[in-house]
């Protein structure tokens, strides 16, 4: 290596290390929302509303509406961050591709549990039950398929 050549790589490594550190840390603002938003979520399962549960239908119906509520807005939290995580373009248009396709399959396993149990006072907590667990299920899915991107 020349002297010019050394000399250069000498002043432009303290940039690079510093852009690759920046990138580091712009990742990590990314991966805590994303692992706060899987964490409340994975650590409620099975125990949402027991408390309600013994107090009657409409109490338990409530409180699993604001549950579904909270999930919903945690997944949403999860996965926008998830998107940023993306490696590039192609892993991103996939994951979305993905996500398009859930959402249609969560419409319809929906509309199956309304058909099941289309009236009478338990059906808001048997939908918000069916609701819950799609929702949680998904984010434990992609939240292992894509473990690399968010450990990175």
């Amino acid at each position: 290596m020349t002297t010019r050549a050394t000399f250069l790589f000498l002043i432009a490594l303290p940039l690079v290390c510093a852009q690759i550190d920046q990138g580091v840390k712009l990742r990590e603002t990314y991966k805590a929302p994303l692992r706060a938003a899987y964490d409340r979520q994975s650590g409620k399962a099975g125990q949402d509303c027991q408390a309600e549960s013994n107090n009657g239908q409409q109490p338990y119906n409530i409180c699993m509406g604001r549950v579904a509520d909270e999930a919903e807005k945690d997944f949403d939290v999860f996965y926008s961050n998830l998107q940023m995580l993306c490696h590039d373009r192609n892993q991103l248009s996939t994951l979305q591709d993905s996500q398009k396709n859930w959402l249609a399959y969560k419409d319809s396993a929906l509309k199956a549990a309304r058909a099941l149990w289309p009236e009478g006072s338990g059906a808001p907590g048997f939908l918000a039950e069916v609701h819950l667990r799609l929702v949680r299920y998904h984010m434990r899915e992609l939240n292992e398929t894509y473990a690399l991107n968010i450990a990175q």
